[in-house]
C-alpha cells in the first residue's frame, strides 16, 4: 500500500470513528497498536510501561477523536498523543528516581546498593504526604512528582520563587519527620 492509499484509509477510519462507529475504533486500534507500541517502547525503554502508556493513548484518542479537524492527519495525531504521554511517563519516572537519589545521598547509611522500596514503604510516603500542610504538599508534588521548575511552581502556586524554595525545604523536613514518626508507631 502506497502512502496515498494509506492516508486515505487512515482518513476513512478516522471519519468512521468520528461518526461513532465502534467497529471503526477497533480497526483503528488494530491498525496502529503495533507501530505505536514500538514507538513508545523505544522512547521509554520498557515494554511493560509502554503498554501502560499505550492504554492511555487509546483512552485519550477515543475521547478526543471527534475533535480531530483533519481526519487525514490521524496518524501524526496519534503519534503526537503517544509522544506526549511517553514524555509525561519519563518525567514522572525521572522525578521519582531523583527523589530516591536525593534521599540516598542524604541517608547513605540506610541505603543498600540494591535498594528497593516495598509497597508498604511507598504507601507510607503517600500517606505521610497526605498529612502535610497543603502549602508544603503542593510544592513537593509539583516539584518532585510533576517535575516542574521552581519558577513554574511559583507561577502555579502564586508565590515568589524564594517562597517555593523555603516551602520545599520545610516540606522535606516535615516529610522526613512524619516518616520517622510512622516508623516508630
Amino acid at each position: 500500500m502506497d502512502a496515498q492509499q494509506r492516508n486515505t484509509r487512515d482518513a476513512w477510519l478516522a471519519l468512521r470513528c468520528q461518526l461513532g462507529e465502534s467497529a471503526a475504533f477497533r480497526e483503528l486500534v488494530a491498525e496502529f497498536e503495533r507501530p505505536l507500541a514500538y514507538f513508545v517502547t523505544k522512547m521509554i525503554g520498557d515494554q511493560d510501561a509502554a503498554w501502560d502508556v499505550l492504554q492511555l493513548v487509546w483512552i485519550r484518542a477515543f475521547r478526543q477523536i471527534k475533535r480531530l479537524q483533519n481526519p487525514e492527519q490521524v496518524r501524526p495525531w496519534l503519534y503526537g498523543i503517544a509522544h506526549g504521554l511517553a514524555v509525561d511517563h519519563l518525567r514522572k519516572r525521572d522525578s521519582l528516581r531523583r527523589i530516591e537519589r536525593e534521599y540516598a545521598e542524604e541517608h547513605p547509611e540506610e541505603m543498600d546498593a540494591k535498594a528497593t522500596y516495598t509497597t508498604e514503604e511507598i504507601a507510607a510516603v503517600h500517606q505521610a504526604l497526605d498529612h502535610l500542610d497543603l502549602r508544603l504538599r503542593e510544592v513537593l508534588t509539583l516539584y518532585f512528582l510533576e517535575d516542574l521548575s521552581i519558577a513554574e511552581v511559583a507561577g502555579i502556586v502564586g508565590v515568589p520563587e524564594g517562597t517555593v524554595k523555603s516551602r520545599l525545604y520545610h516540606a522535606r523536613q516535615a516529610l522526613r519527620e512524619r516518616l520517622k514518626g510512622m516508623n516508630h508507631e
